[in-house]
């Protein structure tokens, strides 16, 4: 990633702070669904953390629901809701970086990798 300046640190961060209350929301929809495996919500942030392309998140939300087992099943009704949050996240990042495409996919792992310590830490502090 490249060197963002520091106001597009700060509007990262607030973009981070106004979605926490959403990110809680999917946690405890996660916690519901029945995604109690801590290795998966972990290999996701893993994922995450590790990807040079947004697309990637996104593509691994789909696959992990359009599977066929039992944890693809419970990955269906939380899909849909990250999906939504990704696509916002998107959204934010072309306001904030501008018409840059590195500064934009910089801006948009920065915000989808704080999106996915969010919903984790509160996915661990929630699950039974």
């Amino acid at each position: 990633m490249g060197a963002l300046d520091r106001k597009v640190y700060k509007e990262i961060d607030l973009c981070l702070e106004r979605i926490y209350p959403a990110s809680i929301i999917l946690a405890e929809k996660v916690v519901a669904a029945g995604l109690d495996n801590k290795s998966q919500l972990r290999g996701f942030e893993t994922l995450i953390n590790a990807t040079t392309r947004f697309s990637e998140i996104q593509n691994y939300i789909k696959n992990q629901a359009g599977k066929e087992n039992n944890a693809a099943a419970k990955w269906r009704l939380v899909s849909p809701m990250m999906l939504v949050q990704l696509d916002s996240l998107e959204t934010e990042a072309h306001r904030i970086a501008g018409s840059d495409p590195q500064q934009i996919l910089d801006v948009k792992l920065r915000l989808a990798r704080g999106w996915a310590k969010q919903v984790v830490c509160h996915f661990l502090y929630k699950r039974p």
